[in-house]
């Protein structure tokens, strides 16, 4: 995946220069993708039975996201197969118009042929050599017996693509029908996969009763994140500026697109259990709907974090990044550039919260913000 915009080169020096530059760049990138994962991890750590949980819960939600991958992508195949059906279908349509029109021309030409040669008065007149016309006459009747002949034979021509048409449309029902079959078995498993998660996160909240409070809960997952927003930054600093659409977040105010259609749940600085507060809000709506990207950035996070469940982080430049937690699916890596708008995760209850959903943040700095007045 191209990670830098490039100007295109025009000498090939410029152009070998470009690819150095990029292959620097994904070994950077794939070096963040390493540090970003043992800091993960590092965050994740816990003692005991809850750690034993923790990881239980994670590797659901990972499994999740993996199975929601496939099926995505078998939804994009599915969306190609239909899209090749309908073309298949107004192909077939366009060949079934053009025979009645030439069938509709034959039957004219066989009422006039019938017509010339039955009527031998009128056949006498036109063949009289005596008439001006009769060797005219003669090379029309000709004429109009090859071009019947000519248009029988260009509907059997057709009638035989139109066979070959049918066929080719019937193997892409069979594939369609079996990718469905698939895709079903593939939501089952992860319907079940969801089960068990349910019983592993309700085991992890009376994990948590037992040993600590929920707000001394809220609170380290709120230090875990920051902890790990400042490393991705300082991991950040060593990649070059994207030559693209550099667009200041900050002007940016007042015309965001929200990352999930649905009702605000959970508002910013609103309670959440004791003294903790929300930094961000809670849009709540059906697990698997598309969650997109606010602004055009750079993701710098797309993984598992205690407490966020399965987060992306998008860089915007300018100290500002955007966070979106709790989702079901990831559809973006860390590097990948992303627009505004573009879809990069589903919505879902990974982590520890319950209705599905999506978190979301806007930070600048280390310091967060409220996202409402960002919104259109």
């Amino acid at each position: 995946m191209i990670l830098v915009l490039l100007l295109l080169p025009h000498c090939q020096w410029v152009s070998a220069q470009n690819d150095v530059d990029e292959v620097a760049i994904n070994e950077k990138l794939n070096h963040i993708r390493l540090r970003l994962t043992d800091l993960k991890n590092a965050l994740n750590q816990a003692e005991g039975e809850e750690a034993k949980l923790i990881k239980e819960l994670e590797n659901q939600d990972q499994k999740i996201n993996q199975q929601g991958q496939l099926i995505r992508s078998i939804n994009d195949k599915i969306s190609t197969a239909e899209q090749q059906i309908e073309v298949l279908g107004q192909e077939i349509k366009n060949k079934n118009e053009s025979i009645s029109v030439q069938k509709s021309q034959m039957a004219d030409l066989l009422r006039l042929h019938i017509f010339i040669n039955h009527d031998r008065i009128l056949k006498m007149m036109l063949l009289n050599p005596s008439t001006k016309n009769a060797e005219i006459t003669q090379h029309q009747i000709k004429y109009l017996q090859f071009k019947l002949y000519d248009l029988i034979k260009s509907i059997a021509l057709q009638i035989k693509q139109l066979v070959l048409y049918q066929g080719q449309i019937s193997i892409q029902k069979d594939e369609l029908v079996q990718q469905q079959q698939q895709l079903e078995q593939e939501k089952d498993v992860m319907l079940e996969q969801k089960r068990q998660r349910a019983v592993v996160l309700n085991a992890l909240r009376n994990t948590i009763k037992t040993y600590q409070t929920e707000n001394e809960t809220l609170t380290k997952d709120s230090e875990r994140l920051n902890q790990l927003l400042l490393q991705i930054t300082q991991y950040l600093n060593d990649l070059p500026e994207n030559l693209g659409e550099d667009v200041s977040f900050a002007k940016l105010k007042g015309s965001l697109t929200k990352p999930l259609d649905g009702t605000v749940i959970r508002s910013y600085r609103s309670l959440r259990a004791g003294y903790s507060r929300w930094d961000g809000i809670v849009i709540g709506n059906e697990a698997g709907q598309n969650v997109v990207a606010t602004a055009y950035g750079r993701v710098a996070f797309a993984d598992w974090l205690r407490g966020y469940g399965l987060l992306i982080v998008i860089d915007h430049g300018d100290d500002y990044m955007t966070l979106y937690g709790h989702n079901e699916t990831l559809l973006a890596e860390v590097g990948d550039w992303v627009q505004a708008d573009q879809v990069i995760a589903t919505a879902g209850n990974s982590g520890n919260i319950d209705p599905s959903g999506v978190y979301f943040e806007i930070r600048k700095a280390a310091d967060p913000t409220n996202p409402i007045p960002w919104f259109k």
